[in-house]
């Protein structure tokens, strides 16, 4: 599976509803094909607990390597992603909400005064709470007892819940120097660039598209665009390219309806020789075999 995008990489999966807008759900790396969930961006704010294993999580350029008990906060409207590693598997809890769970309603003086200096920060873009610090432990136990009203959903279930998700968010605003982190972070120019040139690529990846194309797409110049790119993605353009479209050429490889060249050329692919050759480098099987495993 992978997670569902717009265009613009905006995760179209609903994260509750707007009478309640609050998500808990448990999940796995390995469930993502390459152990790998795509780059997207949501609106509301995500909180990830890692239950068992580990995994590289990536927020606007900045890489995290979480472990067991590690907590990670990510901003209303990062570019997040996240891989396994070293081919092992990864659970975790993802809490996910609206500030307006917080806040209320729109213009209250708990939005203006302690909500929107956090979601419009663009130095709290991201936290990591691994337990180096005595509070990390205060987060880690509300986020613990989240989950625990999420699985029994006893009477009340949805206050106590607004009010544990309050109480974190007081313990982040009176550690807000902590958000002073080292990581290098992107801009929200160079968000904005990059969310840009993946939409592009996503919007586009089943055509002929050229170096020249994507990089148009953002007004600068090739060279410029592969550096920028490298340099927040951790991997060429091309590769990532290859990558996309290999990842979206598995829903045809498992539908029987489709031939192996079928699914090459709806992903981009002019050649099945080629796409089982990037395929293979991709998952260490050939598209066949993908299919006979998976069918």
């Amino acid at each position: 599976m992978q997670i569902q995008t717009n265009r613009n990489q905006r995760e179209i999966k609903a994260h509750g509803d707007f009478t309640f807008p609050v998500l808990v759900s448990k999940e796995c790396i390995t469930d993502y094909e390459f152990g790998t969930f795509s780059w997207h961006w949501h609106s509301e704010i995500e909180m990830t607990l890692v239950e068992d294993g580990e995994m590289i999580y990536q927020v606007n350029g900045a890489d995290f390597h979480l472990q067991e008990g590690d907590v990670m906060f990510g901003n209303a409207n990062t570019l997040h992603s996240g891989h396994m590693v070293e081919g092992k598997d990864c659970h975790y809890w993802s809490i996910t909400f609206d500030p307006k769970i917080v806040y209320g309603f729109e213009k209250s003086l708990i939005q203006t005064k302690y909500v929107d200096l956090v979601v419009n920060g663009h130095e709290f873009s991201a936290l990591w709470f691994d337990g180096s610090e005595e509070w990390h432990g205060d987060i880690r136990e509300k986020m613990k007892k989240v989950i625990e009203l999420d699985l029994e959903r006893p009477d009340f279930y949805e206050m106590e819940v607004q009010m544990l998700l309050s109480e974190i968010w007081l313990v982040l605003l009176r550690h807000q120097g902590a958000f002073n982190q080292e990581a290098e972070s992107l801009n929200p120019k160079e968000l904005a660039r990059l969310k840009t040139i993946l939409g592009f690529i996503h919007e586009n990846y089943d055509k002929k598209i050229t170096l020249t194309d994507i990089a148009d797409s953002v007004h600068i110049c090739k060279s410029e665009c592969c550096r920028f790119f490298k340099k927040h993605m951790n991997e060429s353009l091309f590769d990532y390219l290859l990558r996309y479209r290999v990842e979206q050429s598995i829903p045809y490889l498992r539908d029987e309806e489709y031939s192996i060249t079928d699914a090459a050329f709806s992903a981009g692919f002019t050649d099945a020789g080629y796409y089982s050759r990037v395929f293979r480098k991709c998952t260490g099987v050939s598209p066949r075999k993908f299919r006979k495993d998976t069918i």
